[in-house]
């Protein structure tokens, strides 16, 4: 039986994509298109916007007015919307996949507290790719760090607000958790000017480039004397996020309330 799916900020350059990626998957179907309430497309068919036959889904400003009983939420949105559709899919016991960048600890805290009624999946990056990249970064950490010096350079096109992108913090979340610190201990955001120390051998080095149409590109770089390990992942389009969503939400759907991330469907 093929997974109902509600987009929230379906009219967004992500929520397009998915919805592409919903239609072309004989597994999922569309179920509902939602945007922000004063959108000039609301109450449109969503069909004429995308250019693809969505079979009568109309263009709404709320999940509640999807009336679907059994679908999964899939929202990248904003942080405000995405704050305000946990709670609605909370109380209508809608499964939901987060995929809204910007984020806060009050937001994870959120959505775990969500993840007590319904299930609750929330990644920095859908790519299945980009998901054993973050289990690679650990496994080279746990046996590099300390003596290989760390630095993660991400890059992403000019129009990104966020930074570091919320894929790089991931990185540096699991690097630096498995050298035994926190985020805010390990990171170094950029370098200029003199040092005035050498290099502490456990933080990490975050850099950040907006450029042009880059997708995102994120490199883990390990540093030794005399040799160095680079982990690389670059994503060619957004379809690869758009995939993994999907393929987020029809894992999720037949899951216990809790709080997952995509290693749980990744199964690392």
């Amino acid at each position: 039986m093929a997974t109902n799916i509600i987009i929230v900020g379906a009219l967004g350059r992500m929520g397009i994509e998915i919805a592409k990626a919903v239609l072309d998957d004989k597994d999922a179907k569309l179920a509902g298109a939602v945007e922000y309430a004063s959108h000039p497309k609301i109450g449109v068919d969503y069909s004429t916007v995308i250019g693809v036959d969505c079979g009568g889904v109309k263009v709404v400003s709320s999940i509640g007015e999807t009336n679907v009983k059994d679908a999964v939420v899939i929202d990248f949105s904003s942080v405000e919307s995405t704050r305000n559709n946990l709670t609605k899919a909370s109380d209508l016991k809608l499964p939901m996949i987060i995929g809204t960048t910007g984020l806060d600890k009050s937001d994870y805290e959120l959505a775990e507290k969500a993840g007590k009624t319904v299930p609750v999946l929330v990644s920095s990056n859908m790519s299945l790719g980009v998901n054993l990249l973050f289990s690679l970064t650990e496994f080279v950490t746990k046996r590099l760090g300390g003596n290989f010096d760390i630095e993660i350079i991400e890059a992403h096109h000019k129009f990104k607000k966020d930074s570091p992108s919320g894929t790089a913090r991931t990185i540096g979340e699991v690097a630096a958790k498995a050298l035994g610190r926190t985020y805010d201990e390990a990171i170094v955001n950029g370098r200029e000017g003199m040092a005035s120390t050498t290099r502490d051998p456990l933080e990490i080095g975050m850099h950040a480039v907006r450029g042009g149409d880059i997708v995102g590109d994120h490199t883990v770089l390990f540093a030794g004397m005399g040799e160095r390990v680079e982990l690389r992942h670059m994503a060619h389009s957004r379809s690869v996020f758009a995939r993994g969503a999907v393929t987020a939400a029809k894992w999720i759907a037949s899951k216990r309330p809790g709080y997952y991330s995509m290693r749980d469907v990744l199964g690392l």
